[in-house]
């Protein structure tokens, strides 16, 4: 889907709400998710490379999931049209 090709647009958006999403994490949430998804390390990886227990790990990756999950399907127009009138 995104090997080097040119994305269509709608590849474009729905990349753009991924990283939207990515940035809006904690750091730590961040580091965890972009390690097992990236990087493909293991929760013992990850909580060896960050000294925390596995649960941690598990607490995180959750969190980052969720807010993955929460990515708007499509901007909400509503707000900034009022102030662009």
């Amino acid at each position: 889907m995104f090997g080097g090709s040119t994305l269509s647009a709608d590849e474009r958006r729905r990349l753009r709400r991924y990283e939207r999403a990515v940035d809006r994490m904690m750091p730590m949430q961040r580091a965890i998710f972009l390690g097992h998804v990236v990087e493909d390390l293991t929760y013992r990886e990850l909580a060896d490379k960050h000294d925390i227990s596995i649960i941690e790990v598990e607490c995180h990756m959750w969190r980052a999931l969720a807010q993955v999950d929460d990515c708007p399907t499509e901007k909400n127009h509503s707000w900034w049209q009022f102030w662009r009138r």
